[in-house]
């Protein structure tokens, strides 16, 4: 290491997973010492076992508290004004801490000693390390920060002007105080109460985001995403809100999951790839896709994705899922095969989950044999079978619409009977110069194993 040039030592050490193998390099040799002060990368993590020396009674006395570790480190940081990227985290302990008792019947752990978003202990280093920061992300307690409410948000819009990317998780947030942040391009925030019922302050403060995640956000009511930059969202809803809305006219992807939505807005023309999970729809608004490519959707009913992108001809990738144990939305009508044939017309790789099989097995007539139309641009479909049994002229009913050269790949799922598999086989082995066959066997709990059989 001591042969390596200063720069390309510092950038190794900067890419350390955690602020302990930085320890280790500093005792190492004196020359890491010198250049560790430079590193602009650095995570320190609170992990199990440090947890648990903090909180036994024959160590908790001896032990570093945490917060005291990253002060001491940030002081050693800051002094070089090198640093550009900070992690800080807690990792979850929660198994090892019900042991201890350590929380009380609520959940709630009064003491502080772990709340990394506490305004107290920021006050102590971000006014230091802020300034220089691009990239901060904080990973709170949640038993001692879900029950407090933090103006985190607050401090790091008057510390942080250069911040690009910003995550928080696990906390209870303020927007009370909350300056624009307009350099700020990505925002992640997950398991996060906010008290930003319509999301109006993020909307405000946050003008140019380019890539937004917000994982199990609670406290909104009527949530819209109303940003002219961006680009990438993900957005799973943990709670009921009365609507969902997004004005994004630069959108190009978009991952949403939500339960029973009473109203959805959805204006993003340039949208390319979707990613939906909803197991009811309310009132729908959706602009024109005239760019999208891909679809994935997990419904309850595949006539929701009839009802959602009828019209979207551009189309070219399609996966569906239906939940499972749901029960039939008659309203929605059945979906055929010609249905995804007239939406998606220049579909390219269709891929269908057991529900999704299962919904369109009820709507294959038995002695269906014509057909008039066929997936002329279809490169590949992939059918992942239930372990229920299934009928042999449904495959063959599907397999007339596929042009010869399609790739087809079958997956039965490990409990199928034998004499299933064996059905397969032979049916592969029958159509093995008209299509590129895959077949192999599915498991909820393992990837896919595929089988050579020819």
């Amino acid at each position: 290491m001591e042969d390596l040039p200063p720069p390309v030592v510092v950038e190794i050490m900067s890419r350390l997973g955690d602020s302990t193998d930085l320890a280790r390099c500093r005792l190492a040799s004196r020359y890491l010492r010198s250049l560790s002060y430079d590193v602009h990368s650095i995570a320190v993590v609170c992990s199990r076992e440090r947890f648990l020396r903090s909180r036994a009674p024959a160590t908790r006395d001896h032990a570093l508290p945490f917060r005291s570790l990253v002060l001491n480190l940030l002081f050693l940081l800051s002094a070089r004004g090198s640093l550009r990227s900070l992690s800080l985290a807690v990792e979850d302990p929660h198994a090892a801490a019900g042991e201890e008792d350590e929380e009380d019947e609520g959940g709630f752990d009064e003491a502080d000693d772990l709340h990394l978003a506490a305004p107290d202990f920021l006050l102590q280093w971000l006014p230091e390390v802020g300034p220089g920061l691009r990239s901060l992300s904080i990973k709170d307690y949640w038993y001692q920060a879900c029950w407090r409410c933090s103006t985190v948000l607050r401090l790091i819009s008057d510390q942080c002007h250069s911040l690009l990317n910003l995550e928080l998780r696990n906390a209870w947030l303020s927007v009370e105080g909350l300056k624009p942040m307009l350099t700020v391009t990505s925002l992640h925030l997950e398991f996060i109460r906010i008290e930003d019922e319509n999301l109006d302050k993020i909307n405000e403060c946050f003008p140019f985001l380019q890539n937004l995640k917000l994982i199990g956000v609670g406290g909104l009511t009527k949530p819209k995403i109303c940003l002219s930059q961006l680009q990438f969202c993900h957005w799973t809803v943990s709670n009921f809100p009365l609507s969902l809305a997004i004005h994004a006219p630069s959108l190009l992807e978009l991952h949403l999951a939500c339960i029973e939505p009473k109203s959805l807005v959805l204006e993003a023309p340039l949208l390319s790839r979707i990613d939906l999970k909803i197991r009811k729809l309310g009132v729908v608004k959706l602009e024109s896709f005239l760019h999208l490519k891909s679809v994935r959707m997990e419904t309850s009913h595949l006539g929701v994705i009839k009802h959602l992108f009828e019209g979207c001809k551009s189309v070219k990738q399609l996966e569906a899922q239906v939940f499972n144990c749901c029960k039939r939305d008659e309203a929605m009508g059945n979906f055929t095969l010609v249905d995804i044939l007239t939406v998606f017309p220049n579909l390219e790789d269709l891929y269908l989950g057991p529900g999704a099989w299962t919904d369109l097995q009820n709507s294959i007539g038995c002695n269906a044999t014509s057909i008039a139309f066929k997936w002329r641009n279809l490169k590949r479909l992939t059918i992942k079978l239930p372990a229920a049994e299934t009928k042999m002229t449904h495959v063959h009913f599907v397999l007339n619409f596929c042009i010869s050269s399609c790739e087809v790949t079958m997956l039965i799922h490990k409990d199928s009977l034998e004499t299933t598999k064996n059905s397969f086989m032979a049916l592969c082995c029958r159509h093995s110069e008209e299509f590129k066959w895959k077949l192999g066997v599915w498991n909820e709990s393992c990837i896919d194993i595929f089988l050579d059989f020819l």
